[in-house]
């Protein structure tokens, strides 16, 4: 297959090695390669998360420089999350002698480091081509796969796992996507913590509230409707708390219970009004199924991160409420006001 990258490494760096991360650069690119580094290679007016995924989603592998700081850095872990859920090679390039956290060593898993400390020199860098040189010839080896879903389509979480995707796979892309959608619009913020893995693997215990979004093979949005009580959902919508898998309520017993949007979220580049609808669909087909099983949802709220999204609650008659922790906006809905929106009414239940 052809090689359509634009970069041969995204250089990941926490802010305090950025001398270390610029001179390796400068070294690596005298000697041919091509690498992304932020904040050089963002373009400007571009929104930041996006412009970090575009980095990696366009360079054959990553460059860890791996320090105590980086060892530390949200932003860094995020950085490796995404390039673990498109699956580059990361090259752990340890410039201080310094262990992994529990975190970082789950992301890296069984990796041989390569050791440039006291300070990086030409064989250390050399042995970095080489690799990258590696990798190049056995994308040139690889067989074009046939794709088996093409067109955008929902799938629920056991028949995507079906398809031969590990859970780990799943839920590394859903964090990506939270930090595609929450953090679009703004620099990113240590203070403000997505879910991590540890968070996001629990809700296999709980697969009927959760969709993917499926094109090409690839998963590139999803939906999380959770069912909870009234004390959670007036939380929820008043902006006091963010959601989590504990309010979860017993619905499997049956009962009147509120539902919770908790994300329904599209890769930017790929988000169109047909995408929504298709993970809209799947929200109301669970109300209809969940119906038959005597298990009655009466009010829905949702979080809103994307601008078209705001104009589909809207239309369908949701009310503001406000906004989350996250900068979301909050919407809220009676079911038998949503039902005599005469597009939801047509659509679902003529």
């Amino acid at each position: 297959m052809d090689l359509l990258f634009v970069y041969d490494l995204f250089v990941s760096y926490a802010t305090d090695n950025k001398d270390v991360a610029d001179f390796t650069v400068k070294k690596l690119e005298e000697k041919g390669l091509r690498c992304f580094i932020a904040p050089r290679d963002l373009h400007t007016g571009e929104e930041y998360a996006k412009e970090i995924v575009r980095g990696i989603s366009n360079s054959i592998a990553m460059l860890l420089l791996f320090s105590k700081e980086s060892n530390q850095s949200g932003y860094v872990l995020r950085e490796v999350n995404s390039a673990v859920s498109r699956n580059k090679m990361i090259i752990p390039f340890r410039i201080e002698e310094f262990l992994p956290s529990e975190a970082m060593e789950f992301y890296l898993g069984p990796t041989q480091w390569l050791d440039a400390f006291p300070e990086v020199l030409d064989i250390h860098l050399d042995k970095i081509v080489r690799i990258v040189a590696g990798i190049k010839e056995e994308y040139k080896n690889k067989k074009k796969e046939n794709i088996r879903i093409k067109e955008a389509r929902v799938l629920s979480i056991p028949e995507y796992l079906a398809m031969g995707i590990t859970y780990k796979q799943l839920t590394m892309k859903a964090i990506e996507l939270d930090f595609l959608t929450e953090f679009s619009r703004m620099q990113y913020d240590e203070s403000r913590k997505l879910k991590d893995y540890e968070e996001w693997k629990d809700i296999a215990e709980y697969p009927d509230l959760g969709c993917v979004l499926i094109e090409n093979d690839t998963m590139i949005g999803y939906c999380d409707f959770y069912l909870i009580d009234q004390e959670a959902f007036d939380s929820l919508m008043s902006g006091g708390k963010d959601v989590s898998l504990d309010m979860i309520d017993l619905y499997e017993l049956g009962g009147v219970f509120k539902g919770y949007i908790a994300m329904m979220a599209i890769e930017p580049d790929k988000a169109s009004q047909k995408k929504y609808m298709l993970l809209f669909d799947w929200v109301m087909q669970k109300v209809k199924e969940w119906k038959n099983e005597n298990i009655i949802v009466d009010e829905i709220g949702a979080e809103v991160y994307s601008p078209m999204l705001k104009k589909f609650f809207e239309r369908f008659g949701f009310q503001l409420k406000g906004k989350n922790g996250m900068g979301g906006t909050l919407y809220q809905i009676n079911f038998q006001d949503l039902v005599k929106n005469k597009f939801i009414f047509d659509r679902y239940f003529k």
